[in-house]
């Protein structure tokens, strides 16, 4: 709430939006830390480009504009769908190494490289009161991680040996 901050004037649609868009990651994350165990990475990857491919394929032609992208433009488009594919394979092949508990607090680490390009490529400083939330989620993503972290560790069993009498 402090992020989005209801009624603070930023565009409602683009908040839902937003929402939304957090939902749909929480469940890819849940489905690949449980189909990790089963499926294979590369598997795993070509059904969620092809799931990708399949939706955008049929919205494309209500939103096409008519315009082509510029060589620059259509080179962007060209290295986030490889950069974006590369992400997704790592983030998929981690599920194998540890636990979701472990990753999810090094996804908020977009938090930190979304404002960080947001100021260097559109100049926009998020506000303090944003920063505030984004610092409160990251805090609780990490102590989440600590937690289970240090839940999982057993406590060393003291046995004594038995009296001989």
């Amino acid at each position: 709430m402090l992020i989005a901050r209801p009624g603070s004037g930023l565009d409602s649609l683009g908040v839902l939006c937003a929402l939304c868009g957090a939902a749909l990651i929480a469940t890819y994350q849940l489905l690949s830390r449980v189909l990790a165990r089963t499926e294979g990475t590369v598997a795993m990857l070509f059904y969620t480009a092809l799931l990708g491919m399949a939706i955008y394929g049929l919205v494309f032609p209500w939103f096409w504009e008519g315009r082509m992208p510029s060589l620059l433009q259509a080179a962007l488009l060209v290295s986030t769908g490889i950069t974006g594919g590369l992400g997704h394979f790592l983030f998929t092949a981690a599920h194998r190494h540890a636990p979701a508990s472990l990753l999810a607090p090094v996804m908020y680490v977009q938090l930190m490289w979304a404002s960080l390009l947001g100021w260097l490529v559109f100049s926009h400083v998020p506000e303090q009161i944003s920063i505030i939330g984004m610092c409160v989620v990251a805090v609780s993503g990490a102590a989440v991680a600590l937690h289970s972290r240090s839940s999982r560790i057993a406590p060393a069993v003291v046995t004594t040996p038995a009296d001989p009498s």
